[in-house]
């Protein structure tokens, strides 16, 4: 409660920041300049128009509280920066030099937007797969902590002391394996699952034997799993 009212707050500052920084924008456009010819409406379109651009850039970098997302909005948040200064210098120079023309107003300006939303597009894609894999991997290391957590609670209800000693082997390679994952490992992870099932099942159903095979098949896989991790890094 306390996180959404402190975002609340944040955002209506941010708003009311763009409303006194666009009030004065105002004040000054129509203070300084006398002629309105339709290039000064061209540019004053334009320069309000990167108003708008600012605020939702801003609004797309950090629209996430995750560290890793919002780092990589960083370049959006200060590309919109560049664009709206170079939006309202150009935007000024035209509505001084309102002789110019139409065509090279129009097109200028033009110009420029179009390179900063290529830019802003280019930015919001790379964001968007960092925040993918980042969530990828979180959910591959918590499927693997849980690996765990099932190994312990088979331990737990184990009986027999060899399988028990076994599964207690097991639950500190488990416990001590590389945290990390990534795509070289997934197969391996994969079978690590379905192995564990498999003990699950065995211990369940009394098959010592086959349950500590089964232990030993899943410490292989995760000797594997660990080397082929330390070679893709």
């Amino acid at each position: 409660m306390k996180n959404n009212s402190l975002k609340n707050k944040n955002t209506l500052g941010a708003a009311l920041i763009y409303v006194i920084l666009f009030g004065v924008f105002n004040l000054l456009v129509f203070t300084i300049f006398k002629t309105h010819t339709n290039v000064f409406w061209l540019s004053y379109a334009f320069m309000t128009l990167a108003f708008a651009v600012q605020i939702a850039s801003m609004f797309l970098s950090f629209k996430t509280a995750d560290v890793e997302t919002a780092f990589f909005g960083i370049p959006l948040a200060s590309f919109s920066i560049y664009y709206f200064c170079a939006e309202m210098v150009i935007g000024a120079l035209f509505m001084i030099f309102q002789s110019a023309g139409m065509t090279l107003a129009l097109v200028v300006q033009l110009l420029v937007l179009a390179a900063y939303l290529i830019i802003a597009i280019i930015s919001l894609m790379a964001r968007d797969t960092v925040q993918q894999i980042s969530e990828n991997v979180r959910e591959n290391v918590a499927n693997l902590r849980s690996v765990l957590v099932d190994v312990e609670m088979i331990r737990d209800s184990c009986s027999d002391p060899e399988l028990k000693e076994s599964l207690r082997k097991l639950c500190e390679t488990v416990k001590y394996s590389d945290p990390m994952t990534n795509e070289s490992v997934a197969d391996i992870e994969r079978r690590i699952m379905g192995k564990v099932s498999e003990l699950r099942l065995d211990v369940d159903d009394g098959n010592t034997e086959e349950a500590k095979q089964a232990c030993k098949d899943i410490e292989r896989l995760y000797v594997e799993r660990n080397k082929r991790l330390a070679i893709s890094k």
